[in-house]
């Protein structure tokens, strides 16, 4: 197995956060595997160079057969990813508000759907990334061509505000600011920051700060499998035990400890990681 997280382009770095690359190869007499993936306050383009993967979203029993590219927007449940026996996944992971620059949508719009082809929203060339990342030659090669189509859109991404440049503030602060406090640093009303968040977004900024906390949860167990859940809510900024469990019931559809179990069985490792 390999996955790394690599730094983008400094050119890009204002709305990409991070590339991740992710490679994992399968027995085909084996029985299929596969692994969840939380919901995370983080907008990503994907790229499947090899065999397609199936995903299905906990909260609607949704399954579907992902396109090569998709593009995920807002997601508020838990996904079970069931890889192909050849997978080679490219993610790109936007900065907050970063997707909306890219494509001029609002994010709420994205809500409908768990993903959409990624051809329906940045054209054809997708279709000229995908053939090159198939002949690419390594790692590095697939990073750059990445890099290559997202710097030739770059000069038509939508101008930065002020809250753009607060939208980070959130993660920093793990989703635990006040709402007025950002909106202040925005130099907007409370009412007009919570729409021009939901346009970046896709949820109202409430919402999202809860998404934001039990990312960090889930990481935190994820990367640290010998704490204990109260160690975890305590560091999250849970008033308790039971408030992390409520969260997990509602974007995870389980209780922590079903999904500190798979954590343990699954012999597919994926990390994620909430920007850096």
């Amino acid at each position: 197995m390999f996955q790394q997280f690599y730094e983008p382009h400094p050119a890009l770095k204002g709305f990409v956060n991070n590339i991740m690359i992710h490679e994992v190869n399968f027995d085909a007499a084996q029985p299929k595997l596969n692994f969840s993936v939380p919901p995370l306050p983080e907008h990503c383009l994907f790229f499947y160079v090899r065999d397609r993967s199936n995903a299905e979203d906990i909260a609607t029993n949704k399954k579907e057969t992902l396109s090569s590219s998709v593009i995920i927007g807002p997601h508020t449940s838990r996904h079970v990813i069931t890889p192909g026996c050849s997978h080679l996944m490219i993610k790109v992971g936007f900065q907050p508000g970063g997707l909306y620059r890219l494509l001029g949508i609002p994010m709420k719009e994205l809500l409908c759907n768990d993903s959409f082809d990624s051809i329906d929203l940045l054209g054809n060339q997708i279709n000229e990334v995908n053939d090159r990342l198939k002949y690419a030659a390594s790692f590095t090669e697939m990073k750059t061509i990445v890099e290559t189509f997202l710097l030739k859109r770059s000069g038509k991404l939508k101008q930065v505000l002020p809250i753009d440049a607060v939208l980070p503030l959130l993660i920093k602060e793990r989703g635990l600011i006040k709402i007025d406090q950002l909106a202040s640093y925005a130099c907007l009303s409370i009412r007009q920051f919570e729409r021009v968040f939901q346009q970046r977004i896709g949820l109202p900024p409430k919402h999202y700060s809860r998404l934001v906390r039990f990312s960090q949860a889930w990481i935190m167990k994820e990367q640290q499998p010998d704490i204990n859940w109260i160690n975890v809510a305590h560091k999250c900024g849970y008033f308790d035990q039971m408030h992390l469990i409520r969260d997990f019931h509602e974007f995870a559809g389980v209780n922590p400890s079903s999904i500190e179990l798979e954590f343990l069985d699954s012999p597919v490792k994926f990390f994620n990681r909430l920007f850096s």
